[in-house]
């Protein structure tokens, strides 16, 4: 049987791309959401796949891709939750 992946709003692939990969990086600001949001809107596809949204943005999307530090998260500190290390 054949992989046929669905296509999705290019609406909810933008929230689901910046939640699932922009907020983790450092540069993750509002300016960065509208950036992203002016790039897939511009393209003028109503629907697509989850890989060939991805794809297409990191051609398009130049941002930092360092990785937050949450080493020392306040919260966690509080809460006794212990820090992992793989």
């Amino acid at each position: 049987m054949a992989d046929i992946s669905k296509n999705y709003n290019i609406k909810h692939l933008i929230n689901w791309h910046h939640g699932n990969f922009c907020v983790k990086h450092e540069d993750s600001t509002i300016e960065h959401y509208e950036e992203l949001k002016r790039i897939a809107l511009s393209w003028g596809i109503p629907e697509m796949t989850h890989k060939e949204f991805v794809l297409g943005i990191k051609k398009e999307l130049k941002c930092n891709q360092n990785k937050r530090k949450f080493d020392e998260c306040i919260i966690c500190k509080k809460l006794g939750v212990p820090r992992r290390r793989w």
